[in-house]
């Protein structure tokens, strides 16, 4: 699975160079300062296409990296509630146990 995982990469990274290399034009991007007067950069395109790709999945890594600390976190939290409760149980059956056994000699 491994090599799957790496060969889907570098055919990614590949589509990706090519598309580099076709838009390496500049293109105007407009945007507001500090001062909210208007400015205007020249950047290539292929900035303006990969930015909001790596910002949305820096964004979605990010949520999944979270998700996956809650769920850890309730694992936890149900395993500590599995062992108190097997401990319960186990107290329990040596308490009835103990029951049993003097019922037993008192009859």
């Amino acid at each position: 699975m491994p090599a799957i995982k790496f060969i889907v990469s570098i055919l990614f990274l590949i589509v990706i160079a090519a598309f580099a290399v076709v838009n390496k034009d500049s293109v105007p991007v407009a945007y507001y300062d500090l001062h909210m007067v208007k400015q205007t950069i020249e950047i290539p395109l292929i900035l303006v296409a990969l930015t909001p790709f790596v910002l949305g999945f820096l964004l979605a890594w990010s949520f999944t990296i979270l998700n996956r600390v809650k769920s850890k976190a309730a694992i936890c939290k149900r395993n500590r509630t599995i062992a108190s409760l097997e401990e319960d149980l186990e107290r329990l059956k040596t308490h009835a146990k103990a029951s049993e056994s003097t019922v037993g000699a008192d009859s």
